[in-house]
């Protein structure tokens, strides 16, 4: 008696095509928040600073963060995707031969 195999573990099928869009649209809009609120906290501080005695420019920390924050989400929404797709799969097998 023949059992199917599993499924490999991280290789997507078509299948998973629809969830996968979907996540992506999630972290693109997870991404403009990020963004929005990132540049919210930067005028902020940047106006209490301008509004006070000004000198050292200490905002730039908050910049920093702020800019930390918006590259890492932007690189989950806009980067490369890590998944493995059956074209990767067939593409390396095919090469092997």
């Amino acid at each position: 008696m023949d059992t199917p195999l599993a499924p490999e573990q991280g290789v997507d099928s078509p299948d998973d095509a629809r969830e996968l869009a979907i996540q992506r649209l999630k972290m693109k809009q997870d991404f403009k928040g990020v963004l929005a609120g990132g540049l919210f906290a930067v005028v902020v501080t940047v106006v209490i600073w301008a509004l006070g005695e000004g000198g050292y420019f200490w905002p730039v920390w908050v910049m920093l963060g702020a800019a930390i924050g918006i590259v890492a989400q932007g690189w989950k929404a806009y980067g490369p995707s890590n998944r493995i797709t059956e074209e990767d799969v067939q593409r390396e097998m095919n090469r092997g031969v």
